[in-house]
């Protein structure tokens, strides 16, 4: 079994990162030794790391943390840092699962493409629905669980 690592977008939304890292290690006994959080330089993650710590910590396991800032609304960068950071995970022999609930539709756009450009893989492409207006603000655990499909993309694509 390789070593885990999992990339999330920050997005606007702390409790959406958080529910879907929540989700990953719930539902699919997902355990990384590596979480990276690529945000904003402006936005705040205190409170987003010590989530991510209070999680694992009830799943047994304490991963190493870092964020990776880029410049307000650099999508390019966004998809540059990513495509280094899973270039350095492969060439470790990591397994990678990308969080992209949380980030904004152009970043993960020129994430996507950037890998694809590439030619790098992920092992998850992990999305957290919740199809109804006005998300709650609250804890995974707190929202219903019918109704906050945990997707892996790459899965549902084959592969």
């Amino acid at each position: 079994m390789r070593v885990q690592a999992y990339i999330s977008l920050a997005g606007r939304s702390g409790w959406a990162l958080l529910n879907t890292y929540h989700a990953v290690l719930r539902e699919r006994g997902y355990r990384p030794a590596l979480v990276h959080l690529v945000a904003w330089e402006e936005s705040s993650v205190g409170p987003v790391l010590e989530g991510i710590r209070l999680i694992s910590k009830r799943y047994g396991f304490s991963p190493e943390v870092s964020v990776v800032r880029v410049a307000e609304g650099d999508y390019a960068a966004a998809g540059e840092e990513v495509t280094g950071l899973v270039r350095f995970l492969i060439a470790g022999g990591f397994e990678i699962a990308l969080d992209i609930t949380p980030g904004r539709k152009a970043a993960i756009v020129s994430v996507c493409l950037d890998l694809a450009a590439a030619d790098l893989r992920v092992d998850h492409i992990y999305y957290l629905g919740l199809p109804i207006p006005d998300p709650p603000a609250m804890p995974y655990l707190l929202i219903p669980l019918h109704i906050q499909p945990l997707r892996d993309l790459v899965e549902e694509g084959g592969g």
